[in-house]
């Protein structure tokens, strides 16, 4: 099931740290300073920061490495901003990676114009930045001051960007298990790439013998909390064109800490989607897979994204 992620990218993924569950700060639009021209149909715009992919960048089109150039996200409103997490460099591969520019020191500022400062190591990790206290702001800049060379390209670039204010903290995904997981084929399927944060990771599962009926998603919160939305993208979250080739939910039972147990519709839609039930507190929700609608080339169930909030 060959998705545009490549191998060197989803094993670095899959050693994420455990994410805030509620998402990241919805980004209402994104600008830069300067950014790369298109190479045919890729592009290096500001957008692809906050994409929700790992597998696309901006890259800065100045002089040299761009030091001073930046790239803006825009809220649209006032958020109490307490962490940022930063895929600097070029993500699509290692390869890319280590071949174009990547940031060494980042400067965040505000929209009063405060600042804050953030060294990068020289590795192809997430740089997570927890702020002293939480900043109200309607849009947050990084600011090129410091770069590590590539061995080929000297621009620097910036794969995503996440943004996460206070009310995003809710319950945390520690950890996931699932009835069976596809097999690696270049790219991996583990159950925690459905709550990463990223919409080209996701987890499949592996029955051959099924097209994903009754196979289930457990998640595992950092403690118990109450819940009563599940946030869903169903199917393979990295393109239209690769939705439309994989099978997704339409029913689901989600079992809960207590005993109960509730029965829940799921849209056959290419868009995450908030599944409302009774509030419940618990420490895991395991997600059953009751029904399925079947894709155009592959018979495996993919969720790439499942996360709760309350």
């Amino acid at each position: 099931m060959k998705s545009p992620v490549r191998r060197a990218l989803i094993c670095l993924l899959a050693t994420l740290p455990a994410v805030a569950s509620a998402g990241p700060v919805e980004v209402a639009s994104a600008s830069a300073s300067s950014s790369y021209p298109p190479d045919g149909s890729v592009t290096y715009d500001p957008k692809n920061v906050a994409d929700g992919k790992a597998g696309t960048a901006w890259v800065e089109g100045a002089t040299g490495a761009g030091m001073g150039e930046s790239v803006t996200l825009d809220f649209g409103g006032e958020r109490d901003v307490a962490m940022v997490r930063i895929w600097g460099g070029m993500w699509y591969s290692a390869d890319s990676w280590s071949r174009s520019n990547r940031p060494k020191q980042i400067e965040l500022v505000f929209a009063d114009d405060s600042k804050h400062m953030v060294d990068l190591d020289d590795k192809q990790s997430i740089t997570e930045v927890k702020l002293p206290s939480p900043k109200k702001t309607s849009s947050l800049t990084l600011r090129l001051k410091g770069a590590y060379n590539g061995s080929t390209f000297p621009d620097t670039a910036i794969s995503e960007v996440q943004v996460f204010d206070t009310s995003a903290g809710g319950p945390t995904v520690r950890s996931a298990t699932a009835s069976s997981t596809a097999p690696p084929d270049g790219d991996s399927y583990e159950p925690m790439m459905a709550s990463d944060g990223l919409v080209d990771t996701m987890w499949c599962e592996g029955n051959k013998a099924s097209d994903g009926t009754g196979e289930w998603l457990e998640l595992t919160l950092s403690g118990s909390s109450t819940v009563s939305k599940l946030h869903l993208l169903n199917g393979i979250g990295s393109s239209m064109t690769m939705w439309f080739k994989g099978n997704r939910a339409t029913k689901a039972t989600l079992a809960f800490d207590d005993g109960s147990t509730e029965t829940v519709a799921v849209k056959n839609t290419f868009k995450t989607q908030e599944i409302a039930f009774a509030p419940r507190k618990t420490g895991k929700v395991k997600i059953t897979f009751d029904e399925v609608s079947k894709g155009k080339e592959y018979n495996d169930l993919c969720i790439s994204e499942a996360y709760l909030s309350q």
